[in-house]
């Protein structure tokens, strides 16, 4: 068999895995503790191999200086361009990649909110992780003059927060108050689900944030403090009504501003509705080029392992077992973005075969470049995938089957590390 046919059919046989991994995660969804051991398996073969089959013969043949380079390269360009595919909706191949995702978008979605209500200095009673709870409850409102917002008598269902524009508060038909921009209201409501006690409309056209009672007592199931910082709220606003001469201490709003923004959580639940849209911002072909990105270092090992006669087959089961929970997770997501069996095992089949063609063309770079080079190719290569194992295999597997990968981890390491001794 020639070198490149060879080439191509280790690359494909290793990258076969990903249609195996696709499968699964449309047909079965293993536990997670399966997944978790497969993972820290993965991980550990991954490890010895990049050391045992990329960087000990690199640094037998050239010396340290290309891996120093080639490892810093290939880590640098796997970093930016994994960022740059997430962000064109290749985030959800890997659950790691989606929660950073998910960690940014709410703190976007914070930052956007903040920007609108920070000016309201009696919000300054929660804590930064108070707000944060409550951030993505909000839901943005615009009346026209004339509305009304809460009706005396009726159920209270709601609070509102004034962004811009002023209300009136009537007491059967004796105008009481005015509110304007800053301010609050019917927020007893989201305590005592009591009557309203008022009625509230709307003067000119306005901008609020309104905040569900529904929401509010679910929330409350994750975050029960918020019960007590609501009550704090309410202190503050009797507090200010009868004395009004008092002197509050100043806030810092910038302080206050990037606290909230610090304790930004992904651990608070979504609803499915949420994740759903979430998982439609995603784009196949991104995850595609995204599953890419993380194949072809291992791939172009591949190929520089035939160009050079060597067997590689602890590479070969390493690169084969990794490939399975990713391709998994990721065809999980994509069932829930809405993509159809048949076209998640089409890019799927495609990625395998873009696979074989990398192993392929690496398979013939090995005699038109110079030695130093190809440890330099090598280390980049190496760089990358040890970068994908740092940020994506190991801190999935250990979320998912906690101590026990140890385990898992070891194994895959000695198992790989026996398979690469008997090629020395």
């Amino acid at each position: 068999m020639s070198v490149p046919v060879a080439a191509l059919v280790q690359g494909l046989l290793a990258a076969s895995s990903l249609l195996v991994g696709a499968i699964l995660g449309i047909a079965w969804r293993p536990a997670r503790s399966l997944t978790a051991a497969i993972m820290a398996f993965g991980s550990g073969t991954l490890l010895s191999a990049i050391a045992f089959d990329i960087t000990l013969p690199a640094y037998q043949s050239s010396g340290f200086l290309p891996l120093v380079a080639g490892f810093a390269l290939g880590g640098t360009l796997f970093t930016v361009i994994v960022g740059y595919i997430d962000n064109q909706g290749g985030f959800i191949r890997h659950p790691s990649s989606s929660r950073r995702f998910l960690y940014h978008h709410r703190q976007d979605e914070a930052s956007e909110v903040l920007d609108r209500i920070g000016h309201i200095e009696v919000l300054h009673s929660l804590s930064p992780d108070e707000m944060q709870a409550i951030i993505p409850l909000l839901k943005p409102l615009q009346v026209e003059a004339g509305m009304v917002l809460c009706q005396e008598g009726a159920p209270g269902n709601s609070m509102f927060l004034i962004v811009e524009g002023d209300a009136e508060i009537y007491k059967g038909p004796q105008r009481l108050a005015a509110l304007g921009s800053g301010e609050i209201f019917g927020e007893m409501a989201l305590l005592t689900g009591e009557e309203r006690s008022a009625t509230v409309v709307a003067k000119t056209p306005m901008e609020l944030y309104e905040l569900d009672k529904g929401d509010f007592d679910a929330m409350l199931t994750y975050a029960p403090q918020l019960s007590s910082g609501l009550s704090r709220i309410l202190a503050r606003r009797l507090r200010e009504t009868t004395q009004s001469t008092a002197k509050l201490a100043p806030v810092d709003d910038d302080h206050w501003r990037r606290q909230v923004l610090d304790s930004v959580e992904v651990d608070i639940p979504i609803s499915e509705q949420q994740f759903k849209e979430l998982a439609q911002s995603s784009a196949p072909l991104a995850i595609l080029v995204g599953t890419m990105i993380d194949n072809i270092p291992e791939a172009l090992v591949i190929g520089f392992h035939v160009g050079t006669g060597h067997t590689g087959a602890s590479f070969l089961m390493a690169v084969f077992i990794s490939n399975i929970p990713e391709a998994m997770s990721s065809s999980i997501g994509m069932r829930q973005a809405g993509t159809s069996a048949s076209r998640i095992l089409a890019l799927w089949g495609g990625a395998v075969l873009l696979s074989g063609l990398v192993a392929m063309v690496g398979s013939q770079l090995v005699p038109v470049v110079s030695e130093w080079m190809l440890a330099m190719a090598k280390a980049t290569a190496g760089g990358a995938i040890l970068a994908m194992v740092a940020s994506t295999m190991m801190p999935e597997a250990y979320e998912m089957g906690g101590g026990s990968v140890t385990f898992s981890t070891i194994a895959g390491f000695l198992v790989s590390f026996w398979l690469a001794s008997s090629a020395f």
